[in-house]
Order: C-alpha cells, then sequence, then structure tokens
C-alpha cells in the first residue's frame, strides 16, 4: 500500500511538470497554429540562465524565476519577429504547421550552438543546500524540488488561464483564434496579440526549465527529449484545450508511475508513448475534447 501511495504522488508531481512543459507549446499551437519544436530547446535556455544566475551571484533557481520570465519572454518576442510572424500570410494552417516545424528547426540549431559556446557540452545542473531533501506527506516521501515543481506547474497553469478567461488580452486571444480577420477588423491588434502571446509561451519554456534544471540535468541538445513529452501531453489534452494540460501532464506522469510495478523503470516512457499512440488512433481529437 505505501509503495502505491508513493507511485501516485511521484505520478503527480512528475506529471505536474510534463503539464509545465506542454503550456507554452499548447499556447502557440492553440492561438497561431504553429508547431513549435523549438520548444525544448528553450525550456533548456531557460535553466542555463537560471544555472549561470545561481552559479554568478548564487541567486536560489525558484528566486531567479522572474528573471528567467524576462529572458525568455523577450526571446519569445525575438522567435514571433523573425521567424514565425511570416508564416500567418499562409492562408492553409496545414502549410502554416509544415512551415512553422521547418523554421524552428533551423532555430534548435542556432540556439544548441549558442549555448554550446557559451555554456560548453557538459551536464549541468543546480546543487542547493536542499537538494535531496524530502518531505513526508500521506506517507509518501517527496523532494522538496518536485513539490516546488508542483506548486510552480499549479501556479503557471492558473494564471495563464486567469490572463486568458478574465483579462481584455484573454478576450482579444480568443477573438483572434475564432477568426483573426474578422478581430482585425473589430479593432483588435491581431499582430500584438500574436506576438505578446509568443512571449508568453517561450517565458513558460523557460519557467519549465528552470524546475527540470533544479531536479535533474540538462544539456544544450537535451531539449528534444522534453520536446517529445510536451506534444504528447499537448495531443492528450487536444488540441487548442490549453485548461485541459495540466490534468493531461498528470495523466500521462500517473501512467508512467504504474507501469513501473508492470514493466520497469527503464520502460516507462514507452509505455506512455504506447498510450499516446492508442489515443491518436481512436481519440485523435484528445481525452479532453469532443469530437465535433
Amino acid at each position: 500500500m505505501e509503495s502505491v501511495t508513493q507511485a501516485i504522488a511521484s505520478g503527480i508531481v512528475l506529471g505536474a511538470l510534463y503539464g509545465l512543459i506542454a503550456l507554452g507549446l499548447g499556447l502557440i499551437m492553440g492561438i497561431m497554429k504553429f508547431l513549435n519544436i523549438a520548444h525544448g530547446t528553450f525550456i533548456i535556455l531557460g535553466g542555463y540562465v537560471s544555472y549561470w544566475l545561481f552559479s554568478l551571484w548564487g541567486i536560489d533557481p525558484y528566486l531567479s524565476i522572474p528573471l528567467v520570465i524576462i529572458a525568455t519572454f523577450l526571446a519569445g518576442l525575438i522567435l514571433y519577429k523573425l521567424t514565425l510572424s511570416p508564416l500567418l500570410k499562409l492562408p492553409h494552417i496545414g502549410k502554416r504547421i509544415d512551415s512553422s516545424l521547418l523554421i524552428t528547426f533551423g532555430v534548435i540549431y542556432v540556439l544548441d550552438n549558442a549555448m554550446t559556446l557559451v555554456w560548453t557540452s557538459n551536464v549541468r545542473s543546480i546543487i542547493t543546500s536542499y537538494t535531496g531533501e524530502a518531505l513526508t506527506i500521506f506517507g509518501a516521501r517527496l523532494g522538496i524540488n518536485g513539490l516546488c515543481g508542483l506548486g510552480i506547474a499549479i501556479l503557471a497553469a492558473v494564471a495563464l488561464y486567469f490572463i486568458l478567461s478574465r483579462t481584455y488580452f484573454g478576450k482579444h486571444v480568443r477573438a483572434a483564434t475564432q477568426d483573426a480577420e474578422a478581430a482585425s477588423l473589430c479593432g483588435i491588434n491581431v499582430q500584438r496579440t500574436y506576438l505578446i502571446s509568443s512571449g508568453i509561451a517561450v517565458a513558460l519554456a523557460g519557467v519549465a526549465g528552470v524546475v527540470i534544471v533544479s531536479s535533474y540535468s540538462i544539456t544544450p541538445t537535451s531539449g528534444l527529449s522534453w520536446l517529445l513529452i510536451g506534444i504528447v501531453v499537448m495531443v492528450l489534452a487536444g488540441e487548442g484545450n490549453i485548461n485541459a494540460i495540466l490534468p493531461a501532464g498528470i495523466i500521462l506522469g500517473l501512467i508512467e508511475s504504474a507501469s513501473i510495478f508492470v514493466v520497469g523503470a527503464p520502460y516507462r516512457q514507452a509505455v506512455a508513448l504506447v498510450i499516446f499512440i492508442i489515443v491518436l488512433m481512436f481519440r485523435p481529437q484528445g481525452l479532453f475534447t469532443k469530437r465535433e
């Protein structure tokens, strides 16, 4: 019974991180129909910014989150201006997705090499005074970093929900998502809405990078594995269903934790990918989206 409780708690913590990883990816896909495969690379960039602040000035990784948000938000603005905004001229959503995939693949190549030049290819992680410390909650032992990641993921998801549902900017986002041309005719600056949305999406990736570099380790080329997890979670939630991304991530985390008892820890991600394929086959609209 104790092992089951531990597996459930670990699955929730891991799944919350998965949801945080997918939030920014789902935001860009849901609003602009861009598949930003450089999302994982921006996660690593956020991790390196936090690592740099910690190694130079001793700033705690979680206290560095506001600075990481500013840095990666600006990176998101640059990403949109230089690479994504010209693609809005493409009338067909399929062409927009294909073109964004190719262009952001080039962004991966540029950023990976830039990060290798700055931070080298050595494995980096942040070791603090509380690294390795854990709390026992309802019989489950959870690390301090994992609990911090859980809290940050919930806070980020709630903040994004309120931004999109309770602010004028959120109304502009919803209008531009439904019909960009009609929104523009109504006086909404669609380009600025897209620009800020891109900044927020990349900033969310940066926040995920802080959690990852504190709990795991990073290298300049390790973004791909986190990107794949984000895509799986986004598909499980359903295209554009941003509110369901965190629950979808927790479901994936619970599946991975439960699979340890069946196939062992080395194959837990393989089980998650099998579930992903099954969902694509029988519910391509996602677990939380009704079939049209």
